[in-house]
């Protein structure tokens, strides 16, 4: 796809340019950061890769074993940093071409989630993730996002978590100080292990987003998503991820409607409780109804990272 015949339909290539971004801040960050997830144990250091009790010969007639933890007399601030040498057939470029690169892909994070009452939970994050391509025509980009909200598991609804929060998100290209794109929106929705058995266990998340404003105004767009991972234990550090992410994005302008399709499978070791090494290997793709199939790609891209996460 030629992603400067993306101006005929917004007016402008600055429009273009942002609109590029977003897609490509979807394909390695999962809609910028917007989705850190509530059943993956993050506030405690988990017994095993799945936050189930160590394995034994006998789990097969005693079924899954979870790890309860004393809430602590506080919660911790939660510090996570992960980079990432990445190599995609599909990169986006100033001069419109279609081509593989290189790509080094970090993300820094910073997140707390202190009780509030009645088993609600506050949900604070700020995180800036960075892009750069090999290629002197690519676009590199920076990606701010933060998040303010509530979470509550219902025990009732056989542990559903329920969330709602706020979201800004702020796309630069290779400057911090100047933004090309900006959005505000109110998101809501539910995450659950839907299935869990010794070594194995399947979780969903479903959301849909309001975004009341953006800049480009071209770009406001409300979303309605659906995720699912199945994650398996090869041992108590080494488990894999098989996940599929179907958004479907409702533009406010020109009538544009996208479906967006996201499948990735990772292997994951887990060396000690705050470092982990990880190989990705991820497919991407966009369907649009805008005339003459603008907006449209695919992509695969894979590769290597290493993340540490501490608490405070």
């Amino acid at each position: 796809m030629n992603y400067k015949v993306i101006s005929i339909l917004v007016v402008s290539g600055f429009t273009a340019q942002a609109d590029v971004l977003t897609s490509t801040t979807q394909r390695f960050f999962g809609l910028g950061g917007q989705y850190p997830g509530y059943t993956d144990g993050s506030e405690e250091t988990p017994a095993s890769a799945l936050d189930q009790a160590p394995y034994s010969p006998a789990d097969s007639d005693l079924g899954v074993q979870e790890i309860l933890v004393e809430r602590g007399s506080r919660e911790p601030v939660i510090f996570d940093f992960i980079t990432s040498i990445l190599r995609t057939d599909s990169a986006p470029s100033r001069t419109g071409a279609d081509r593989s690169s290189w790509v080094s892909a970090s993300s820094i994070s910073v997140a707390w989630r202190p009780h509030i009452a009645q088993g609600w939970f506050a949900d604070f994050g700020i995180g800036q993730d960075i892009l750069r391509y090999d290629r002197t025509d690519g676009l590199d980009f920076e990606n701010l996002s933060t998040r303010l909200g509530v979470f509550k598991v219902l025990p009732d609804l056989d542990d559903t978590i329920i969330f709602a929060r706020y979201e800004y998100q702020r796309i630069t290209l290779n400057s911090l100080s100047d933004g090309n794109y900006n959005a505000q929106r109110l998101r809501a929705g539910l995450e659950k292990i839907v299935w869990s058995i010794p070594r194995q266990q399947v979780v969903v998340n479903l959301s849909g987003a309001y975004e009341w404003s953006a800049n480009p105004q071209s770009l406001e767009r409300n979303e309605f998503s659906a995720e699912f991972a199945y994650s398996y234990s090869l041992t108590d550090s080494i488990y894999t991820v098989l996940s599929g992410k179907v958004y479907r994005f409702n533009y406010d302008q020109f009538g544009r409607d996208d479906w967006t399709y996201v499948l990735s499978t990772e292997l994951i070791w887990q060396m000690n409780e705050r470092c982990r090494a990880s190989a990705v290997l991820l497919f991407d793709k966009n369907v649009s109804d805008t005339f003459g199939n603008f907006n449209e790609y695919e992509a695969w891209s894979g590769g290597l990272a290493l993340g540490v996460e501490l608490t405070f």
